[in-house]
């Protein structure tokens, strides 16, 4: 028998979905600038791959919102069940044959290394991060399988003159669609920004990591005085405290070095000085790759 509501909870799973997807999506925000990164001759060799990958992502969302409208629709189930499924199908598979030649041109690594290393150009360059993504596919297609069945048990697309959910029910769901609809897109404005505040991060690390050693006493003010801009221009406070952080403490232990009674215990200064310089390691190594 029909059951309009087992399509309407469906639609509430898709917008879930479609919320949990955004924050890897969100990785590659602006996509435009992302996608000039890709088309640079050093990501030549794995650019069919990255973008494929990069597209599945983006289709999955789209496919999603498209079926959550399409869920409050008459629509026969079996086609919304096919257009729920197979977005979710490509986005396990994809992926995974996508990296196929790359690991053939490799093959003196193992898939699963290629794999991750095809997800570290992707900006998922740690390996929490990379696990943090794969949990979250996962998820995201596991609450899609969960919306297709509904969808597919749904016939009242199959049966003629089906009888439609009462008013009220209509109403109530298309209340809560509406609020995670909001939800959405709170969550879409949250990775735009955090998208900004990663792109600034990496900026910030790259200018670090191209900075000439100083090789003279003389290079050592403005080469101190450069890794504090870059620290104040940082978006996350972590990566900001991490580069000022080193930055002041090694211009102290630099003003202090010919000092006859420093009044300070240059040994725990050379510490702070080496703790500081490894956290900046630590939080610039999420942006290692483009």
């Amino acid at each position: 028998m029909p059951n309009r509501l087992l399509s309407f909870r469906a639609a509430l799973l898709l917008l879930i979905s479609s919320a949990v997807i955004i924050w890897p999506i969100s990785y590659w925000l602006p996509i435009g600038d992302f996608l000039s990164v890709l088309n640079s001759s050093g990501y030549s060799n794995y650019a069919i791959a990255l973008k494929g990958i990069v597209v599945v992502y983006f289709l999955f969302f789209m496919m999603n919102l498209i079926s959550a409208g399409l869920a409050f629709t008459k629509l026969d189930g079996r086609v919304k069940f096919a257009l729920v499924l197979i977005p979710s199908s490509l986005l396990i598979l994809l992926p995974m044959i996508l990296v196929i030649p790359v690991a053939q041109g490799l093959s003196d690594r193992g898939y699963f290394t290629v794999l991750q290393a095809i997800f570290r150009l992707l900006r998922f360059s740690t390996p929490q991060l990379w696990i943090i993504v794969v949990i979250v596919t996962l998820l995201s297609v596991a609450i899609n399988v969960l919306a297709a069945i509904l969808l597919f048990k749904d016939k009242t697309g199959q049966v003629e003159k089906a009888i439609d959910a009462p008013g009220n029910l209509k109403k109530r769901y298309g209340i809560y669609s509406a609020v995670l609809a909001c939800a959405l897109v709170i969550v879409g404005v949250s990775g735009l920004l955090n998208s900004d505040k990663r792109s600034l991060d990496r900026q910030s690390c790259s200018n670090y990591a191209a900075l000439p050693i100083p090789e003279t006493d003389q290079e050592v003010p403005t080469f101190l005085s450069d890794v504090q801009l870059y620290g104040d221009a940082a978006g996350t406070q972590e990566v900001k405290d991490a580069l000022v952080s080193f930055a002041q403490y090694s211009r102290q232990y630099y003003l202090l070095l010919d000092s006859e009674n420093p009044g300070l215990d240059m040994d725990q200064l050379v510490q702070a000085i080496t703790i500081s310089r490894d956290k900046v390691i630590e939080v610039c190594s999420e942006y290692s790759v483009g």
